[in-house]
């Protein structure tokens, strides 16, 4: 993997936070169930992929959660997923110690082992050794073992500038 295909899965993934939120802002406008239902009727039909999508779209509930849900795997994903590319990266380049040197690496490092298991912060002994830890204003500490990973502990906010420190440490200070 080069340094330019790493900043690419950079920038894809925060497109892809980017533009679930978007839908997540034209999902709750009133008149979009309207307007899909209108739009997915002119379609042809062999492009229907799932015909009774209206079901979904008109059930303001499901809409919601589901909308929420989407927006939230944005961030799963590109944590989940970047943190390792970033690891490799470093490993193939010689500059992992560099990498493990961040004051954020450990805290995304965290938060990537709960996301990709169960939701469940889930600290094994080596994790357990770093805390107290502290990352812009956000503390994890042992309080936070066997509980779910939620906005309170670590709000989408904070996770946006998370990725966005990863992305510029990749851009401006590995080679």
């Amino acid at each position: 993997m080069t340094k330019q295909d790493l900043i690419g899965f950079y920038q894809t993934k925060m497109n892809h936070i980017q533009l679930c939120y978007a839908s997540l802002i034209l999902w709750s406008h009133e008149d979009m169930p309207d307007f899909f239902d209108k739009f997915h009727n002119e379609l042809n039909d062999d492009v229907k992929v799932f015909p009774n999508a209206m079901l979904l779209v008109g059930d303001k509930v499901s809409m919601r959660i589901a909308s929420e849900e989407l927006y939230q795997s944005s961030y799963r994903s590109a944590v989940k997923e970047l943190f390792p590319l970033t690891k490799l990266y470093c490993h193939q380049t010689k500059q992992l110690d560099d990498l493990k040197s961040q004051p954020w690496y450990q805290f995304w490092r965290i938060l990537r082992n709960c996301w990709s298991h169960d939701m469940v912060f889930n600290l094994n002994p080596d994790e357990k050794s770093k805390l107290p830890l502290t990352w812009s204003g956000v503390t994890l500490d042992e309080s936070i073992n066997g509980r779910p990973l939620t906005h309170g502990v670590c709000s989408y906010q904070k996770l946006y500038e998370l990725i966005e420190t990863g992305q510029k440490y990749v851009q401006q200070e590995l080679a």
